[in-house]
């Protein structure tokens, strides 16, 4: 009996394994079109500014989120330059206008970029928005979220441009 639960939980073990870059590349493309969706509403004008102290909470949560980050499992994940990550992250890459965001801004945007890429950031609920916003610096949300993590004496993540320029999608 205990072999067979055994076999039983390999079998579901590697199902599951190969069924996660398939549900890599689902979470990626789904991000890529909610990022695309929040990157059209700020061109076209948010006819409703955010209320006061609104961006600041929404740098926090995203600074919080990054906080939780294994940053070294993001390291090793774009570095092996996995298909489905260099695939995601050329697709949110896309959306920003690096040659607009401040370098501080850039880090955290491409930090962002690369821990949803690999997995390590979860883009589901509210924040999968708020992260987005971050990423493409809107309302200079990317630049917040450093502002808080410095504020509360956390380190700044790793700078992933490289990888993206790498990839060739920085523009």
């Amino acid at each position: 009996m205990a072999t067979a639960g055994k076999g039983l939980g390999k079998a579901i073990a590697r199902a599951k394994q190969l069924a996660e870059p398939a549900l890599m590349r689902v979470r990626a493309t789904e991000f890529a079109r909610r990022l695309k969706a929040e990157y059209e509403a700020g061109k076209a004008g948010d006819p409703e500014p955010p209320a006061d102290g609104e961006t600041e909470t929404e740098a926090e949560q995203v600074a919080n989120a990054m906080r939780a980050v294994d940053w070294a499992k993001v390291r090793a994940a774009t570095g092996e330059r996995k298909a489905e990550a260099a695939a995601a992250m050329r697709s949110m890459a896309a959306e920003v206008d690096w040659s607009k965001v401040q370098p501080v801004a850039a880090k955290v945007s491409s930090a962002l970029i690369a821990a949803v890429a690999s997995g390590q950031l979860g883009v589901g609920g509210r924040l999968g928005g708020t992260v987005a916003r971050a990423i493409i610096n809107d309302r200079n949300l990317a630049h917040q979220v450093s502002t808080e993590l410095v504020k509360h004496d956390q380190p700044l993540p790793p700078d992933f441009r490289n990888v993206i320029d790498v990839t060739g999608t920085e523009r």
